[in-house]
């Protein structure tokens, strides 16, 4: 095994201690641990350790149960390095084909060899030895006995997620749902129409396959490429020349939903990272008056790099709580991108799963009605607009809001419906209440998310 693979490896261990034990997320966790090494990893092995840690956090609860039948000992009394070498060595041997069991245990024992830990070497190399062989079966809940039970291990999900779920979905709505929750999310990717027109995207897709072999698919919204594997985001490649940027369809629709018109002013009061952002003045043609408001200094600058490098130019930055945002002026449509519990975005973010407790959506919820009360009451110029989205269908973060707002707002605000500003193939995932709600496993491969449209009087 090469030493750069060994390299890939190590981090992988090393992020998933991060994610699972200090709560970082995936992404700041490989950087961080990018930025230690002496030269840059090359793209395969970046790819290595996407799928090694991601799938391992995925399938962390099946693994863990797999594990700890297999061991006969509390893995919780372990220490974060042999739970890390024991789930991806397990990760290794069940779902990655191409990579040899004999390897997947060798280099397990051998981080922890490297961590200092060397009387576990044994413990570890035994029980992925006997992982390997499939050596045991371990009897699972009976599905029709204790459906939860066996939905939350077969699908490696938390058993509060799959209990409030139980309470919506059918129990073959809910396989559809785990298992999609549990695949990497397609390469979608938002065209910047104002250096391709739509009609013009074959001939982007023919630069992409030219230049840089990228295959891709078109998708029923016109706006959206489909990559069939990850696409070149090195310096000079056309992403990184702004071209396109990497955004799920269903979060494309929200810009749809917020249709900017020439002259009006616009604010998005949750500006980070950037995508839904760029959309929005896109579909403006630069015509409108944008203004970003991001209290998060990190996710500001990842929207301001995000707009840099499409190219546009002119939006006003704002770095505030929105809560606090009260401008002279008030605006024609504000977009409220509303912080929230995320569980509609679980397969792209699987450490969600295990960092996430059920309370949050409580909090979640409470902070939503904060945001949209002061959008209403100090944002919204008379006959303006509110899009509120967020990446989650959960009832308290979609139609509880809805129906507060017709009992406290009616006299003051009306719901409008979001099929008039969607291509047609998507005007099935607006429901009766004039909600956009699309739920994880659809048909279409999108994320979760809930939008809806309020008028001002």
């Amino acid at each position: 095994m090469t030493q750069v693979m060994m390299s890939a490896r190590e981090i992988a261990f090393d992020a998933y201690v991060r994610v699972m034990d200090q709560g970082q997320s995936p992404e700041d966790a490989t950087e961080a641990l990018y930025r230690q090494l002496p030269e840059p990893l090359k793209r395969v092995d970046r790819n290595f350790v996407k799928e090694l840690l991601f799938g391992s956090l995925r399938w962390h609860a099946k693994i863990l149960w797999i594990v700890q039948h297999t061991a006969k000992r509390d893995l919780a009394a372990s220490t974060p390095e042999i739970r890390a070498s024991l789930v991806l060595g397990t990760y290794q041997i069940f779902y990655m084909d191409k990579v040899p069991d004999r390897a997947a245990v060798n280099e397990s024992v051998e981080y922890i060899r490297k961590k200092g830990q060397a009387n576990a070497v044994s413990f570890v190399n035994g029980i992925l030895r006997q992982i390997a062989r499939r050596a045991e079966y371990f009897t699972k809940p009976d599905k029709k006995a204790k459906p939860i039970d066996y939905l939350a291990l077969q699908f490696s999900h938390p058993h509060w997620i799959v209990r409030r779920w139980f309470q919506l979905f059918s129990f073959e709505r809910m396989e559809k749902m785990l298992a999609a929750n549990n695949q990497p999310p397609p390469w979608s990717v938002r065209v910047n129409q104002l250096k391709t027109p739509l009609p013009q995207v074959n001939e982007l897709q023919a630069r992409l396959l030219k230049d840089e072999r990228g295959h891709t698919e078109r998708r029923p919204l016109r706006s959206s490429l489909q990559f069939k594997a990850a696409p070149n985001l090195d310096a000079e490649s056309l992403f990184a020349q702004g071209y396109f940027t990497i955004q799920d369809e269903a979060s494309q629709l929200i810009g749809m939903l917020v249709a900017p018109e020439a002259g009006q002013s616009i604010l998005e009061g949750a500006a980070g990272p950037g995508g839904k952002l760029g959309h929005v003045y896109e579909l403006g043609e630069g015509k409108i008056t944008l203004t970003a408001v991001e209290k998060n200094p990190v996710q500001m600058q990842k929207a301001k790099d995000t707009i840099l490098r499409l190219g546009h130019e002119g939006i006003h930055w704002v770095e505030s709580d929105l809560l606090d945002f009260k401008p002279e002026q008030k605006f024609d449509k504000v977009l409220l991108d509303a912080p929230c519990s995320g569980l509609g975005v679980l397969r792209r973010h699987p450490e969600g799963k295990w960092q996430k407790r059920e309370a949050l959506i409580r909090t979640m919820s409470e902070l939503q009605r904060k945001l949209i009360e002061h959008v209403i009451l100090n944002l919204l110029k008379p006959g303006g607009e509110l899009i509120y989205s967020v990446c989650s269908f959960e009832p308290e973060e979609t139609e509880s809001h809805v129906a507060w707002i017709r009992e406290n707002y009616s006299d003051r605000i009306e719901l409008l419906s979001p099929v008039p500003r969607l291509p047609d193939y998507y005007k099935r995932y607006v429901t009766r209440q004039n909600l956009l709600l699309v739920y994880a496993g659809n048909q279409d491969e999108m994320d979760g998310f809930g939008a809806f449209i309020l008028k001002a009087k």
